[in-house]
């Protein structure tokens, strides 16, 4: 996985990820809770419901709920604040 600044809270997947895989990047190491497509995001920790995302050291939305390190980051649990 990719990791581009230490205050991000998600990672991307740099391949087709299964369930209970282990990614890495550097010293940081999360198991997949579900499977994550390449180029998706992944929760480097748990992350409250409102709480900023953090990618590429930006803030690219908020969690719409209460996601648990390892789960996928997308439409279902995230607003993107970009293009409104």
């Amino acid at each position: 996985m990719l990791i581009m600044d230490p205050a991000d809270n998600v990672g991307v997947v740099l391949e087709d990820v299964q369930k209970n895989d282990i990614c890495k990047a550097s010293d940081v190491e999360v198991t997949a809770l579900q499977n994550i497509a390449f180029c998706h995001k992944i929760a480097l920790c748990d992350i409250a419901e409102g709480e900023d995302v953090l990618k590429y050291g930006q803030k690219i939305g908020y969690a719409t709920a209460p996601i648990k390190k390892g789960e996928w980051l997308h439409r279902h649990n995230l607003v993107s604040e970009r293009g409104r």
